[in-house]
């Protein structure tokens, strides 16, 4: 959309014509990607690399800005007249044109299980804009350890791909956990960027093979390990068991994504949450103080449910809430906190 367009849309004049509706209501006529502000976009290809697995190409409207390496988005899409809204990273360079993300089945989940089994290309998406500080670097280190598991796996692609696209590829051991062959996403991509880039080491572990990763193989594949920074990805497990090696092995950073708090099954808490404006009172005994407000029939809004987009946020006029990453317990008055790493510590009181 040309600047002098969008200009002439964001105008008051063109607000109050298109009252009661909104401008982009007028432009969803049009085409539903149009939007004056919000990034939009529409699925462009649909590859199914394992059975638990999609990858999206999505092409953005021209309000979508470029991410930073690693970065990630909250991803919404309309099933049955709902639109729901997850977290995903990215995992194309942040040059490209589209956008590309990697979902894989999470048990019940409505979202990523629409995706794996019916997306098609054509289907309009909603995007944010990318957050997130996994790749601070301005430039890559001379040496670095890309160690992941799982869907962990898809930041480190696009760091990978960052590096390759500006020829800038460090010395790389790209060093990745699946179950099987058949699970590990990439893994044909992965094969043919270690074929073509010599200064990249591709190790790749199969855990109903080899086992999970263990000190001895972890100084097998990596002996220079105290010369390299380490980005982390993967399952909550995954992370713990590898951060105590990392730990014994390098004083280099180490740069860690999580999309799972590793206390979530410790979400119980005690007292009594109220939820101010719905004036609705629920016990706090069972679950995330987001949990609790939806057991209690009421719907806040919220994205991943990890603690990561901050959708879920909201304030707390007064009362004792435990952190269930950190299990700290804080007396709070007059703050926002994220509902779905938090837990009644004592009664309450929530603006919602």
């Amino acid at each position: 959309m040309k600047p002098i367009i969008r200009k002439a849309l964001k105008s008051s004049l063109a607000e109050s014509l298109a009252t009661p509706l909104s401008v982009d209501h007028y432009l969803g006529l049009i085409d539903s990607k149009l939007s004056v502000d919000e990034p939009r976009g529409r699925i462009a290809e649909a590859t199914r690399q394992t059975p638990d697995s999609v990858t999206l190409t999505i092409e953005p409207n021209d309000n979508w800005t470029r991410p930073a390496p690693g970065q990630h988005i909250l991803f919404g899409i309309d099933l049955d007249g709902v639109r729901h809204r997850r977290c995903f990273s990215i995992a194309g360079a942040p040059d490209e044109n589209s956008l590309e993300i990697t979902v894989k089945r999470n048990g019940d989940g409505a979202v990523s299980n629409f995706l794996v089994d019916n997306v098609e290309p054509g289907q309009l998406v909603y995007l944010t804009h990318a957050e997130g500080e996994f790749y601070p670097n301005a430039s890559p280190p001379a040496r670095a350890l890309l160690l992941s598991a799982g869907s962990g796996i898809t930041p480190m692609m696009s760091i990978l791909r960052a590096w390759i696209a500006a020829d800038e590829l460090p010395d790389v051991v790209f060093m990745h956990y699946a179950r099987t062959s058949a699970d590990m996403i990439y893994e044909d991509a992965l094969d043919r960027l270690a074929d073509e880039q010599p200064s990249l080491e591709l190790v790749k572990r199969f855990t109903s093979a080899d086992g999970r990763i263990s000190a001895d193989t972890l100084d097998a594949a990596v002996p220079d390990l105290d010369e390299r920074m380490t980005w982390l990805c993967g399952p909550a497990g995954f992370m713990d068991s590898v951060q105590p090696l990392l730990d014994a092995r390098t004083t280099k950073p180490v740069f860690r994504e999580q999309f799972e708090s590793s206390r979530r099954e410790a979400a119980h808490g005690e007292g009594e949450v109220h939820f101010v404006q719905s004036d609705v009172a629920a016990s706090g005994d069972d679950g995330s103080l987001l949990e609790i407000a939806e057991q209690a029939g009421l719907n806040p809004p919220y994205g991943c449910r990890m603690g990561i987009c901050h959708s879920c946020k909201c304030r707390v006029t007064e009362g004792t809430v435990r952190n269930l990453r950190s299990n700290e317990v804080q007396d709070i008055r007059d703050t926002d906190i994220q509902l779905c790493i938090h837990a009644a510590a004592g009664d309450v009181a929530i603006e919602l």
